[in-house]
């Protein structure tokens, strides 16, 4: 979800478990602050725990617990509400490993031997992750939407309705999907154009630094001088009824340069690209979805490239039993770069279920479960049962 949206949808919403929420006064504050000045800010916390049923023999954990948290804030300093606004946004953020546990971002990988893992609850500290100005340039016919600064790819490429990995799907090929070889925050620029105004047709396109590392380098723009980038370019169509209510189809080609961070001589670390298709169609309630990824980058600028075929298929039920949220169900199937590993390694599949939950108006939870068969890099486990439960504080 793109950073200024997220922002937009931090509002007390009914059909919870529990419809209570922060006290009006609070939202009632921040819409004065938004009309006298055009800020917008919000708060929010998230935390993900995962129990693995099985590990790599002399694996350090078998449970993972990561927390991420801080603030957003959203300016419009230029023509608000016009067909020239301008935006200026910034976050700040911290995310870690709680107590004695595997930080999230590492425990597939690592632990249990799984091809994918999740990506977004990493580690590093309190640090800079958007800062970047977003310029529209709409017309009667026509909107497009310019953004430059510090950014991650996956806000503007790539969407998907359940890819928040905060309250949605976990695992990595449903979320950041790391078989692109997707950049973390840093220097970019991207652009999305819909040539008329209610087609539904759109082009959307970034360029940006693969050597940004907000862990090991902090703030730093410097490394766009290295000339090693990635390249995305995305065609794709919205089938809009109302507002969450709308199917969609998209076909991104992308291509990562090599990088010269992340440990870029021990870890892999070659050039490459592929493209990704991905589609939705609902049934309201129902929405099904599907997706396949052709990959030839190793490594990737957050080290999570590891495969060449990936396929996802699955569906969701919207608002099971009047409560906001989906439950979803999919399934996967991932083929590995043999050249990467130096030892054996097999085609991986899995399924991953949860269900959303608003359990009050400012506070989501998010059980789930998934299940690994024939982990490609654990040769010992054929089958693996890996719960987990996420909460997400928004205010």
């Amino acid at each position: 979800m793109e950073a200024g949206n997220v922002l937009d949808e931090i509002v007390p919403k009914p059909e919870s478990v529990f419809d209570i929420g922060i006290p009006g006064a609070w939202f009632d504050f921040k819409d004065d602050i938004y009309d006298r000045y055009g800020l917008r800010f919000g708060f929010s916390y998230q935390i993900l725990g995962q129990k693995a049923s099985a590990t790599l023999p002399g694996a350090t954990y078998d449970t993972a617990v990561g927390d991420w948290w801080g603030f957003l804030t959203k300016w419009t300093l230029l023509d608000r509400g016009g067909d020239k606004e301008g935006t200026f946004v910034f976050s700040m953020f911290e995310r870690g490993a709680v107590g004695n546990n595997a930080v999230p971002s590492n425990f597939g990988l690592i632990d249990v031997g799984s091809l994918t893992t999740n990506v977004e609850f990493t580690t590093w500290d309190f640090e800079i992750e958007n800062l970047y100005w977003e310029q529209w340039f709409n017309s009667e016919q026509s909107k497009f939407m310019l953004r430059i600064g510090n950014q991650v790819v996956t806000t503007l490429l790539n969407p998907f309705r359940y890819k928040d990995s905060r309250v949605s799907f976990t695992t990595g090929p449903w979320a950041f999907h790391p078989s692109v070889p997707y950049p973390t925050f840093g220097f970019g620029t991207g652009f999305k154009w819909w040539p008329e105004r209610q087609s539904g047709l759109y082009v959307a396109g970034s360029l940006n630094d693969m050597n940004g590392d907000p862990n090991l380098q902090g703030f730093d723009w410097s490394t766009v001088e290295r000339g090693e980038f990635f390249y995305g370019l995305e065609f794709g169509h919205d089938w809009t009824r109302a507002k969450d209510d709308y199917d969609h189809v998209h076909l991104l080609l992308f291509y990562a340069d090599e990088r010269s961070t992340r440990s870029p001589d021990t870890l892999p670390n070659k050039a490459g690209g592929g493209f990704r298709v991905a589609g939705e169609k609902q049934w309201d309630p129902w929405v099904g979805f599907a997706s396949y990824t052709y990959n030839t980058a190793q490594g990737g600028g957050v080290t999570g490239t590891f495969s060449e075929h990936v396929v996802t298929a699955g569906a969701a039920f919207r608002n099971p039993a009047g409560i906001r949220g989906e439950i979803a169900v999919s399934l996967l199937y991932m083929k590995p770069i043999d050249e990467i590993f130096d030892g054996p390694v097999r085609d991986e599949y899995g399924l991953e279920a949860y269900w959303r939950m608003s359990l009050t108006q400012n506070i989501w939870i998010t059980p789930g479960f998934r299940l690994i068969f024939d982990p490609a890099l654990n040769q010992a486990d054929d089958f693996i049962v890996m719960p987990h439960l996420k909460m997400r504080v928004a205010i």
